[in-house]
């Protein structure tokens, strides 16, 4: 596609007419944002983040983060996912117009997709934290570990056939800094142990503290294995269920690292500096690409 960089400038620059100072400093402060470099390094999957959706989230991360301090939401990442499946060559993808027919999120790429977010100074090494895989207000009215695995098979497995895979964009802050890890939770196992492995056995309330908890929790085991999957919570206080999947068993795309916040230098934001890894996974030195914004 060619680009006439001349008159994007000057429609830029006849923008700026008759806009009010706090208006001016907004865009001020995208323009200034743009001249960061943000650091991306692949994960071992390799068929959702072409380059083009690389720099398509790249180019999102950095204005959202010019404008906010705070990681992108779910309700964000929904439209940011949208444009990269774009980017990425499928100009049909579009978000889902309406969810009490279907739960996806996005239609793209050949699949329907279901996001997440997930963020704090502090995540889980081993888990990735899906907080709402599906309302349930059943919950309340599951008193027993039989109603919950009945309710289980009847209501939460069949909520997977609404879309067909799962992705969670996790943040990390860390000293200035920001990391947006890309997490998929693979489809066919969840759905393959919901539907093989629900039963009235596993669903327990821990005790803690000699206090019995509110919410009926079970633990799913990795086929063939005594290691745990993930573990399902049926959380009465919300009407929700959550589940904390296993890091090692997601199919991780890739990191965006970038500053959390608008710095008021912009030679400040052009600094290539080391970044260090969040303490979700290893990663290979030799895999890390600094990637510089064509702005």
């Amino acid at each position: 596609m060619d680009v006439d960089l001349k008159h994007i400038k000057d429609r830029i620059i006849a923008g700026l007419h008759g806009l009010e100072a706090r208006q001016l400093a907004a865009v001020e402060s995208v323009v200034r944002n743009m001249h960061r470099k943000i650091e991306f390094r692949p994960g071992g999957t390799r068929d959702l983040v072409s380059e083009a959706f690389r720099d398509e989230m790249s180019l999102f991360l950095v204005v959202h983060h010019a404008l906010h301090e705070r990681a992108l939401n779910k309700e964000n990442f929904e439209y940011v996912f949208k444009q990269c499946l774009i980017a990425s060559g499928d100009p049909t993808a579009r978000l889902n117009p309406n969810q009490k027919q279907a739960k996806f999120d996005v239609a793209g790429g050949g699949h329907r997709w279901s996001l997440k977010t997930e963020s704090g100074d502090s995540m889980s090494r081993k888990t990735v934290k899906v907080e709402k895989l599906t309302e349930a207000l059943w919950i309340r009215n599951s008193p027993t570990a039989e109603d919950c695995a009945r309710n289980v098979r009847e209501k939460v497995t069949p909520r997977l056939l609404d879309y067909d895979r799962i992705v969670v964009l996790r943040a990390l802050r860390k000293e200035g800094m920001i990391t947006y890890s890309l997490e998929e939770i693979p489809w066919s196992p969840l759905h393959t142990a919901l539907m093989n492995d629900t039963r009235a056995e596993i669903f327990s309330k821990r005790v803690r503290g000699g206090k019995k908890a509110k919410s009926f929790g079970a633990d799913y085991l990795k086929e063939g294995t005594q290691t745990r999957l993930f573990r399902m919570l049926l959380d009465t206080s919300v009407e929700k269920v959550r589940i904390w999947y296993a890091l090692d068993e997601c199919l991780h795309h890739g990191y965006w690292t970038l500053p959390a916040s608008t710095s008021t230098n912009v030679s400040e934001l052009s600094k290539s500096e080391a970044v260090e890894l969040p303490p979700q996974r290893d990663h290979r030195p030799e895999e890390t690409c600094q990637e510089e914004l064509p702005f």
